[in-house]
């Protein structure tokens, strides 16, 4: 399951340290994320009865990314940790309490791809660092490339991803009930990303906590 401010979805392609840099691109092959159209959706092991399905929007980020160039993709995503939705009002309270995602000390989880690992004509590996509730872990996302091309309602140039990976909670510091939700976490991100012409990208500060 899915944060302390990291102040800046997979989703890219698609939270201590600081870090703070400028990557200016060759070619303008730099992606805004479209909110209204990256999700990611979880699912959690629910006593061994169900899985438990949560959905989280992301706040903001971009990737890089070049179809004819997959060693040039990187990533920098905000996820929206108070858009938690378990489909019922108790229960997504209890998620966001301190026993799990702590939405109040931290409302922002953060993840950044540093290099993409491509495995055949349409699927990779994007290799990057997750931060949720202070806790940084490397994090590994399964990516396919869906494709790029005019969105002939928004008038715009656009790139589509899937991404999936399982995480364990417990390595981010959501160690209680134990007894009621497991441990792994599978994730799965839709992402599109709005074509920029702005030939900078800025990665965001991350403060150590």
């Amino acid at each position: 399951m899915l944060l302390r401010n990291f102040s800046t979805f997979v989703l890219a392609p698609l939270l201590g340290l600081s870090l703070s840099s400028t990557v200016s691109a060759a070619e303008p092959q730099t992606w805004l994320l479209d909110p209204v159209h990256t999700q990611i959706v979880f699912f959690a092991d629910h006593l061994g009865f169900s899985h438990g399905i949560g959905r989280l929007k992301i706040k903001q980020g971009w990737f890089q990314f070049d179809a004819d160039d997959w060693s040039t993709a990187r990533a920098d995503i905000v996820i929206d940790m108070d858009s938690l939705d378990m489909g019922d009002a108790n229960w997504t309270e209890k998620v966001r309490g301190k026993a799990f995602l702590d939405t109040r000390k931290s409302p922002t989880a953060h993840y950044i791809g540093h290099s993409l690992e491509k495995k055949t004509a349409n699927s990779g590996i994007l290799h990057g660092e997750l931060w949720i509730r202070g806790n940084r872990r490397d994090v590994d996302l399964d990516v396919t490339f869906n494709g790029a091309g005019n969105d002939p309602y928004a008038f715009k140039t656009k790139a589509g991803f899937t991404a999936t990976t399982t995480l364990n909670r417990f390595d981010f510091g959501m160690t209680s009930f134990r007894d009621v939700v497991a441990g792994p976490v599978e994730l799965r991100i839709e992402v599109e990303g709005i074509r920029s012409r702005r030939k900078e990208i800025q990665i965001h500060g991350i403060e150590k906590q």
